[in-house]
């Protein structure tokens, strides 16, 4: 570009570079002091605070009021992050099949996708009282719950999607 030296060029890309590392810094310590958070897509703490099997899973068409829900843990409680959106009632049973095969895509592996077997009946209904939650790991280790429940909007009923990472 006429006009514009070498050594400008070289401290604006500075500026700016510095500029982002502070707004990285200050979303860190943003997501490190409230420990539970609610974001959206596009927001810094959606991508710095969010995991990325989370943000990859694809919500379907039928989706309503999709939320992600995000913590850095504390003492015992491990790191999480969640997407959860709610469908109508008819369409539950093929959004589960398309979550699961999305999961099973994303290198998961399923421990459990009926909910009948002994480590989850365990605890079914004190941990996840669910209609319906299938877990996966990953080689990794990670857990991730896929849990349905009941839900109303205005007399409706509807069924609740939480997918949760627990990394």
């Amino acid at each position: 570009m006429p006009g514009l030296s070498f050594r400008t060029i070289f401290r604006l890309a500075a500026a700016v570079t510095t500029a982002l590392v502070l707004a990285a810094m200050g979303t860190l310590g943003y997501l490190f002091s409230v420990e539970d958070y609610v974001t959206r897509p596009g927001s810094p703490v959606y991508y710095l605070g969010i995991s990325s099997l989370v943000r990859d899973v694809q919500v379907p068409d039928v989706a309503q009021g999709r939320e992600y829900f995000g913590s850095v843990g504390d003492g015992n409680k491990p790191p999480q992050s969640q997407l959860s959106f709610k469908v109508p009632l008819d369409t539950a049973d093929a959004v589960w099949d398309q979550v699961s095969r999305q999961l099973q895509n994303l290198a998961l592996h399923s421990v459990s996708a009926t909910g009948n077997e002994s480590a989850v009946a365990s605890n079914k209904n004190i941990v996840s009282p669910g209609l319906r939650e299938a877990q996966y790991t990953s080689d990794k280790r990670d857990l991730v719950l896929l849990t349905t429940y009941q839900d109303s909007d205005g007399g409706t009923p509807l069924i609740r999607f939480e997918i949760t990472h627990y990394d």
